[in-house]
């Protein structure tokens, strides 16, 4: 049996990117946390760095998404 590959980070980016809610952010910190650990088991050397940039991104998306909903109402 084949092992799974690991995906490149631009797609975990681009499902961040998608998110409409906290909800969906919520999940994506999770994604965050099982990407990273995944990654570590492919042996990449840097999964902290992959995981913290991450966060960043989700972040990001959450104060964009609280602009959002502030200019809204």
């Amino acid at each position: 049996m084949n092992e799974l590959e690991l995906a490149p980070v631009k797609e975990v980016i681009g499902i961040i990117d998608s998110c409409i809610n906290e909800g969906q952010l919520e999940t994506c910190d999770k994604l965050k946390k099982y990407y990273a650990r995944r990654a570590r088991s492919f042996g990449v050397v840097n999964p902290e760095d992959i995981e913290r940039e991450l966060a960043i991104k989700i972040e990001e998306k959450r104060e964009e998404l609280r602009y959002a909903e502030t200019f809204l109402h």
